[in-house]
C-alpha cells in the first residue's frame, strides 16, 4: 500500500511540476515568430509608438563605398552605451559600386525611431534593427489596448512615416525577445510602433 502511495504521489508532484512550470513560462515570456507581421497603413494617430527612457543616441554620419556590405551602429548616451538601432546595408544596396555613399541617421527624441536619408538611393537590400530590451516604455495607451506588455510587445512593427499624417507597418519580425527588424525602402523616418 505505501508503495502505492508514494508512487502516486510522485506522479502528482511530477504532474503539478510540469503544468505549473509550463504554464508560468508561457505566461511570462512572448513567443520570439520568424513570421513577419502584415503590412498596414494607418494614421499616425491609430498606432501606439514605443517610447524610451533611456539617454538618447546621437545623430551620426559615416561615409563608405558602395558595393560593400556597412552597419551602423545606433547607442544610447553614456553610462551604459548599450545599442538602439542597426541600419545595415547589404553589398547590393546602391547601384553604383565603388562610389562614396553618405548616409545620415537622426534618432527621434523620445522613441524608438530615426530618420535615415542617404546620398545615393537605394534599390533594396537594407534594413534596421530596434533593440528595446533596456529602456523599453509602454505609453499608458498601450496598457489600455492590448491589456499586457507581452501583448503589445507582440503587435510591435517598424512603421516609415508617410505624408498626410500616415504610417506604413512595414513586415517585421521579432526574431529574438526585445529586437524588431524589418527591410527599409531608404530614405525616410522609421518608428516601432503597434496599431491601437
Amino acid at each position: 500500500m505505501r508503495a502505492i502511495s508514494r508512487h502516486l504521489l510522485g506522479t502528482a508532484t511530477w504532474l503539478w511540476l510540469a503544468l505549473g512550470c509550463g504554464s508560468r513560462q508561457q505566461a511570462t515570456a512572448p513567443t520570439p515568430t520568424n513570421q513577419p507581421t502584415p503590412a498596414r497603413v494607418l494614421p499616425l494617430s491609430r498606432v501606439i509608438v514605443l517610447e524610451t527612457a533611456g539617454p538618447p543616441p546621437s545623430d551620426t554620419v559615416v561615409s563608405f563605398t558602395a558595393g560593400t556590405p556597412r552597419i551602423i551602429v545606433l547607442r544610447h548616451g553614456p553610462p551604459e552605451n548599450i545599442v538602439f538601432a542597426r541600419v545595415i546595408f547589404s553589398a547590393g544596396s546602391f547601384a553604383d559600386s565603388g562610389q562614396t555613399v553618405s548616409v545620415e541617421v537622426r534618432p527621434r527624441p523620445g522613441v524608438y525611431g530615426l530618420e535615415l536619408s542617404t546620398s545615393v538611393p537605394t534599390r533594396g537590400g537594407t534594413s534596421v534593427e530596434f533593440n528595446y530590451a533596456r529602456y523599453f516604455s509602454a505609453p499608458a495607451r498601450a496598457h489600455q489596448v492590448y491589456r499586457s506588455l507581452l501583448a503589445y510587445e507582440r503587435a510591435l512593427a517598424v512603421g516609415r512615416v508617410l505624408s498626410e499624417n500616415q504610417i506604413e507597418l512595414l513586415p517585421s519580425i521579432n526574431q529574438e525577445l526585445d529586437r524588431v527588424t524589418a527591410a527599409i525602402p531608404g530614405s525616410s523616418t522609421y518608428l516601432v510602433a503597434a496599431p491601437q
